[in-house]
């Protein structure tokens, strides 16, 4: 009786203590990485960061402590919003890269409390946007969403599984060093979500390798993918050189030289041509996500 006792006091403790707001300056990221890890222990989908990972992730899509969010619990963080500004000086528009409250500090909408604390700060920098993605099936999340203002404006399809496409003769794939991003991103047809955008992948530079597919001497096509994850951040291929197997043959390439099960985010819905060919190369949709949107 005594233990149920403890846990009751321990959980009306936690319930009624007072969150202090404020940004994530001074939190460093194997902390932060433990608080992420726990606040997704039960997530919909298995998820697990390293350090690592999670340092590659925030400099990928610029997520920045300045502004980040953290609820602090006697100097305990108990939830936070990764936050990335479109432009580190003059934002006009913030990307949230990860939102999680560890089980112990659920129930006091945290979400929309962190928001509204921080909103009318955003107002004062400039922000004018407010941008995320959210697993479909994660009705709670997307309650606090709606709750706090923002509005669904797109689909996205994710897709993994193991690349069974073979290559074409008569295709030359070169490794790029040093990507025109300026060029290749005129090859893509779909406006990419924020993680894989043409200034995501430049901030990746690091961390991805990137095949760019020759036909005749003539750039026909390119793949990106993060070398640790095997997560493809962008695949294209020039109008004027598509069904000719281009894009099989940079999957190809991407799975002889990086062994394993592959990814792809954020497929936009409006695009069914995309989803379809992934699917043929042998990957398989795992989950959709709302990407949401609030003008402040």
């Amino acid at each position: 009786m005594l233990p149920m006792f403890i846990k009751l006091v321990t959980y009306l403790f936690i319930f009624y203590m007072q969150p202090e707001f404020k940004t994530l300056q001074g939190i460093d990221t194997v902390q932060l990485c433990d608080t992420f890890n726990l606040a997704f222990s039960d997530y919909l989908v298995p998820f697990h960061l390293t350090p690592v990972i999670l340092q590659q992730k925030m400099e990928g899509e610029n997520l920045r402590r300045a502004f980040s969010i953290g609820a602090f619990f006697n100097g305990e963080l108990g939830g936070f919003i990764l936050q990335g500004p479109d432009d580190d000086k003059h934002p006009k528009v913030l990307y949230n890269g990860g939102t999680g409250v560890i089980p112990a500090f659920r129930g006091q909408r945290l979400v929309q409390q962190m928001y509204g604390h921080f909103i009318p700060v955003y107002q004062q920098q400039g922000v004018r946007r407010l941008l995320l993605e959210v697993i479909s099936t994660n009705l709670p999340a997307i309650k606090a969403y709606k709750a706090t203002g923002f509005r669904k404006e797109r689909v996205l399809h994710c897709y993994k599984g193991d690349i069974k496409a073979g290559a074409r003769p008569g295709i030359e794939i070169r490794k790029s060093p040093s990507p025109d991003w300026e060029r290749l991103g005129q090859f893509d047809t779909m406006q990419p979500s924020w993680s894989n955008s043409v200034d995501s992948r430049k901030r990746e530079a690091p961390y991805v390798v990137t095949w760019e597919a020759y036909i005749d001497g003539k750039r026909a096509g390119y793949i990106t993918v993060a070398k640790d994850t095997r997560r493809i951040r962008s695949i294209a291929v020039a109008p004027e050189m598509r069904r000719r197997g281009v894009g099989n043959t940079l999957l190809h390439t991407a799975a002889q030289q990086l062994p394993g099960a592959f990814s792809i985010l954020n497929i936009d819905d409006a695009h069914p041509e995309i989803s379809a060919f992934l699917e043929q190369a042998g990957l398989t949709k795992y989950l959709s996500q709302y990407e949401m949107a609030m003008d402040i």
